[in-house]
């Protein structure tokens, strides 16, 4: 089969696990800023083929800042945002070039090896206790970029280098928000320009959509009233599982 039509030819079971995995990370995204696309892609690449769920996963993840910008604007730290991203600039290419060409055993495997690193690192607490200099900065945006190109994935380093940066939880997840966005906007002008994208997944985004929007707004009410300390850590342990599972299958 065509890896184009996959998506939505897909069996009405398969169809409904992706939507249930888009809905629980939708949660997940309203109530702590970040890990939604790690999560989709942790679960769905086990049944469904990456290079269609990570292109897919950069559209949603634009519509649901765009969708969670206006309450955020006010709480961006602009300043730490903008050098983060002269160092995406650069290495988002590549990474979306890196993700057209590599064979999908080795790319499950690359992403699975990724999200498992970076949820230990995150699970772990490390915070990075260096100086946060322009240099650094814009290396730490060199890394997400490669990370969101290959794998939709390029929030997690960076929620690493702002827990050092002695930011609220507010301004933390209002900064995720919009640089979630603007690295979505350079992964998708680089996809169009490699030929990623096709209308079969623009039709699977029209989809997804619902259950994304229907997971935030129920994740935005859960941010109010739950501990987000606590419901990171399980997010961030069950991203651990999953990215054993993509491993063990990969190999």
């Amino acid at each position: 089969m065509d890896i184009n039509l996959e998506l939505i030819t897909a069996a009405p079971v398969e169809t409904a696990l992706l939507g249930l995995c888009i809905f629980i990370a939708g949660v997940v995204r309203g109530c702590v800023g970040f890990g939604f696309s790690a999560l989709v892609v942790a679960s769905a690449s086990l049944f469904i083929h990456p290079v269609l769920i990570i292109p897919m996963l950069v559209l949603l993840e634009l519509a649901a800042s765009l969708h969670m910008l206006r309450g955020v604007w006010h709480e961006v730290a602009w300043k730490l945002l903008l050098t983060m991203a002269l160092g995406v600039l650069v290495t988002t290419p590549v990474g979306v070039y890196i993700l057209s060409i590599a064979p999908e055993a080795l790319l499950r495997l690359l992403l699975s090896l990724s999200i498992l690193v970076l949820a230990l690192l995150l699970a772990s607490g490390y915070v990075y206790h260096g100086p946060l200099s322009r240099p650094v900065l814009v290396g730490v945006g060199a890394i997400s970029g490669l990370f969101n190109g290959v794998a939709a994935i390029g929030g997690m380093p960076v929620a690493i280098f702002l827990a050092a940066a002695n930011l609220s939880v507010a301004r933390i997840r209002a900064t995720m928000v919009v640089f979630l966005f603007t690295i979505g906007i350079m992964f998708v002008a680089s996809g169009i320009v490699g030929g990623i994208y096709s209308g079969a997944i623009v039709t699977s985004f029209g989809v997804a959509l619902l259950p994304m929007a229907l997971g935030i707004a129920l994740g935005t009410r859960l941010y109010h009233r739950l501990d987000d300390r606590v419901l990171r850590r399980v997010v961030l342990w069950v991203l651990v599982l999953l990215a054993v599972i993509g491993v063990v299958r990969a190999l």
